[in-house]
């Protein structure tokens, strides 16, 4: 099967599982999205969902945010991880959003990026699923998944974002993107992967990819064991 049918059948497949796959993370706005997306770096969007409802009680525009002392801001998104950089990264993002763009999120790649803890993945989510720009987010999941079904080496998530463009229409892209990551949660996750019961590796993942994978298992279980003993 070449990539081109590889992928009309991977494609297929999300379809079917995941017709009309729902945004990960809750969010009423681009600026109560764009403050989850930077919270689930290194967290599941599980424990975000459980974090922001208090983080919006007290702000849930960049008005407010600004105004809200870094410590306080701390002390909510704390189970989140990272605490310190992501509360000073919210406060600062906030106080930008208000003097540079009138209180609101640009519905721009680079204005994003310029903004405190915010990198090319998350400005990416929040233009696909805040303004329904045409993006391809690559997180670390995407990035495996992409190349198990032998869609992208795997040398880079930049080059996986450039494979999974190049493979797909450009119509597709937001959706696919939320299908990948509800379909890799469901079936395809990270450790503990069967190839056999997963409904696309049983077909898309090669043989050498799967030696790959077990030999990478088995040296991260001896790194581990090096480590408690």
């Amino acid at each position: 099967m070449n990539k081109k049918a590889r992928a009309e059948r991977i494609a297929s497949i999300l379809d079917e599982h995941f017709p009309h796959p729902p945004v990960p993370l809750q969010h009423e706005d681009p600026f109560t999205l764009l403050i989850a997306v930077l919270l689930s770096a290194q967290c599941t969007d599980a424990r975000v969902n459980q974090v922001t409802p208090a983080l919006f009680a007290l702000a849930r525009t960049p008005e407010a945010m600004r105004h809200l002392p870094i410590e306080t801001i701390r002390g909510i998104v704390r189970p989140c991880g990272l605490s310190p950089q992501k509360s000073t990264a919210i406060s600062g993002l906030s106080a930008i959003l208000v003097r540079e763009h009138g209180g609101l999120v640009p519905n721009d790649l680079d204005a994003l990026e310029r903004l405190p803890g915010v990198g090319h993945k998350t400005a990416s989510v929040v233009l696909a699923q805040a303004f329904g720009v045409p993006t391809f987010p690559i997180d670390t999941h995407i990035h495996r998944l992409a190349w198990r079904w032998g869609l992208s080496s795997g040398h880079s998530v930049e080059r996986t974002e450039r494979d999974l463009r190049r493979t797909f229409g450009k119509q597709h892209w937001n959706k696919l993107h939320l299908q990948i990551i509800h379909f890799g949660r469901a079936y395809c996750p990270a450790i503990q992967h069967v190839v056999t019961s997963c409904p696309i590796c049983s077909f898309a993942m090669s043989a050498s990819r799967q030696q790959q994978e077990t030999k990478r298992r088995a040296a991260a279980r001896g790194r581990r064991g090096g480590r408690s003993r």
